[in-house]
Order: structure tokens, then sequence, then C-alpha cells
């Protein structure tokens, strides 16, 4: 889309087109006049609009009368190619295991499919990534479950636009210890915390409890080598990392399986609350199946990743 386009009727067919992806064949579809208060343009203007839009195909509409206008066939494939940039910016944590390699390799895969340039930005800790969607510095990020739901529930301006699914994300936490013959926390132990983690946080407050421990702050991705060099006594971590980069030598006990393990252990992807135009294209242009096996495939090592 050129730039005169953007300064005449472009904008306001970003605006259409953004609010037809979130609808569907069946649906009524406001009038000129209600588009043209809702977005304060001319009507000529909404007019203009829609008959460029209804020329290249994106949309084909039937009138009914005082009952009003109603979508017969509608193509979000060209609809979102006007509703997004011509470059989606988004982020999800640096691929360390097969899983978010596998991840990163199809999510660039659908967006190639759908024609759209997609920049992904890996930004360590839940935490800063929810931040980036909540200030728009990106258009979607990529989280866990319990991360995105404890966001929410904290007020930020964010919802969950796609959930893949149980062990999409890792495949679970473990505890990890210094001392081979150690099974269990106990008092005065070094503990690793990563507040920039809201999972890996939270999990090591449940997991503690009570027990009078020293709590020592780093990035979750510095938990194995402070356990091999000491400077730890004990720490919980992804065991994908630990099982993809052979580090079987270290001692780990599994978690007891809890409902924050399993919503930790689905990935989501987030968006911003009122970015329709990017919810719209996760929920209804997005193959999840195909990202899903090719998650599978780079996992298997049946595919290289690429991202």
């Amino acid at each position: 889309m050129g730039e005169e386009f953007l300064k005449k009727k472009g904008i306001v067919v970003n605006y259409l087109a953004s609010d037809l992806l979130q609808k569907k064949k069946g649906d009524r579809v406001l009038s000129v006049t209600e588009y043209q208060n809702k977005y304060a343009v001319s009507r000529g203007t909404v007019q203009n609009a829609w008959t460029f839009l209804k020329e290249i195909k994106a949309i084909k509409v039937k009138s009914h009368g005082h009952m009003g206008t109603f979508i017969e066939e509608i193509d979000y494939s060209i609809l979102q190619e006007y509703a997004l940039s011509d470059t989606i910016l988004g982020t999800m944590t640096l691929p360390y295991s097969r899983l978010y390699e596998g991840l990163a390799t199809g999510i660039y895969d659908v967006f190639k499919e759908n024609n759209i340039k997609l920049n992904l930005a890996y930004i360590r800790g839940s935490k800063e990534r929810v931040r980036s969607i909540a200030n728009k510095t990106y258009r979607f990020a990529v989280v866990s479950k319990f991360a995105a739901e404890q966001a929410i529930s904290d007020g930020e301006p964010i919802e969950i636009s796609l959930n893949f699914g149980r062990h999409s994300y890792l495949s679970e936490h473990v505890l990890l210890f210094r001392d081979k013959n150690q099974k269990k926390i106990e008092k005065n132990m070094k503990i690793a915390i990563d507040y920039s983690s809201i999972d890996q946080r939270l999990l090591t407050k449940a997991i503690i409890k009570d027990e009078q421990v020293e709590y020592v702050e780093m990035q979750g991705h510095q938990i194995i080598a402070a356990l091999q060099m000491g400077q730890i006594d004990a720490g919980i971590w992804n065991f994908d990392e630990i099982r993809d980069k052979n580090h079987q030598g270290l001692h780990y006990v599994p978690l007891t399986e809890s409902e924050m393990e399993k919503d930790m252990s689905t990935s989501v992807i987030i968006t911003q609350k009122d970015d329709s135009s990017m919810k719209a294209f996760f929920q209804k242009s997005v193959d999840k199946k195909k990202i899903l096996s090719i998650q599978k495939d780079v996992c298997d090592g049946k595919l290289i990743p690429q991202y």
C-alpha cells in the first residue's frame, strides 16, 4: 500500500478491514452512516472504501432491507493485507530449547504463508514481554498461559488471542540440586530466583513456601552454571534445556503436577487489548495445527529450525 493510497481512502480501508476481520459469513455489518460516525469521516470516503474492498473481492454483502446488510462471502487473507502493517513485530523467549525453536519456526511459516513479513525479537523474561505488548512496542508476544493470566489479573491491557495447548511451551519444570544426595529444600539453602520471569518466580515461591532460605537473584538461563560453580544450592528450571543440551548429569527432582504447572507448560499468544486486527488475524487466519506440527517435526529432528 503506497503513501498516496493511505493519505486518501486507504486509512478508512484499514479501519474497515480491521473491523471485518472480526466478523464471519452471515454476520450483519454496520451501515455506511454508522461507519461514517464511527470513524468521523465523510459518507463518500466510507462508500469509496467499501467499493474498493468489494472490487478486490475481500467482501461480498447483500442488503436485506430494513434488517440490514449481511456478509455473503469474506476473504480473510485479503482483509488482513489491508488491516495489518507491512511488517509485524512480535516477541518470544530466546529459543534455547527445541520446543521454542519449533514454535518460532512454525510462527514464521504461517506469517509467510499469509504473505505478511514478520520480525521476531527474543526477550528474556515474560514480565518484559508482557510490558512490551502493554506499551505497544510489539504487536504480539509468546508467553505461558500462566504468565498471561497473571498479567491480566494484575490489570495489564492484554488478552490471549491464541492458545497452543499443553506442553507447547515446555515439557515440565524440575527442581535442580547442587548436591546429588539432596531431595528437598532445607533451611539456609541458597535458592535461585528470576524476578523477570513470572513463571519461575511464582513457582519458586510456591515450592519453597515458608522455608527459611536465601534467595539469589539471577536470570533463569544462569541457574545451571550457578549450580555447577557452587554459587547456589538449588533452583527451578525448564527440563527441556537440560535434556536438549545434554545436562542429564545434573541432579534434579520432578515437581508434582499442578494446575499452575499445566498452565506454565502451555504456550499462548497475547495481543494488546484494543488491537482487534491482530487478534482477529490469529483467531481466523493462523493455522494452529500447522504450527504445532512444525514444532513437533523440529523436536523430532525431522525439520531444521528457521527463525
